[in-house]
């Protein structure tokens, strides 16, 4: 819960340097690429510069090398080295989670996580993001995902709320009302 907290405060902290600035979606594309560095496989980034067995400036460094690589802008860069410096730096994912939260909510959008039984085409997307914008009347960013056991259709998680198109749920309530209708094959099924 602390962690959390500490997420937080420091998330908002950065959204409120970005708001100054005007740069807070500048800082989420920044915020973005570094934590896609943190989820690349064998890499165990967190934890090594969280390890107190290396010395401060041995992590310095290569932070230091890494970021100098990402071309974040410097505002993003120093707040990394910040959190590097305050010893914070295990709860960079939950700033990166948070502050994306915190910008999202300031740009007027929310996250969508939409997932199909196949990949979806751009065409689809659209008309999706478009259904979806319509529904919570919010800018609408899709995370896809893909699940072959939807067998097709499309369930979508927005803000909490479930939309769930998918045949696999169709099947199933067919299948439920089906069986309320006729209980006797209920018995034999």
């Amino acid at each position: 819960m602390a962690d959390l907290a500490v997420a937080e405060r420091y998330a908002r902290a950065l959204v409120d340097l970005g708001e100054e600035e005007g740069l807070v979606d500048q800082f989420l594309a920044d915020l973005t690429t570094f934590q896609a560095v943190l989820d690349l496989p064998d890499v165990l980034l967190v934890e090594t510069l969280s390890h107190p067995a290396f010395a401060l400036e041995e992590r310095k460094a290569i932070l230091d090398d890494i970021l100098a690589k990402l071309d974040l802008h410097k505002h993003s860069a120093n707040f990394l080295r910040l959190c590097l410096e305050k010893g914070r730096f295990r709860s960079v994912p939950a700033i990166v989670a948070s502050y994306t939260l915190a910008a999202d909510t300031l740009a007027g959008r929310v996250r969508a996580v939409v997932t199909t039984a196949e990949p979806m085409t751009k065409a689809l997307e659209k008309k999706v993001q478009a259904s979806l914008a319509k529904a919570t009347g919010k800018t609408i960013l899709i995370d896809s995902k893909v699940d072959p056991l939807l067998i097709g259709g499309v369930v979508a998680q927005v803000e909490g709320r479930i939309f769930d198109a998918s045949l696999r749920t169709r099947l199933v309530n067919l299948h439920q009302t089906l069986l309320l209708t006729n209980p006797e094959q209920a018995l034999e099924a």
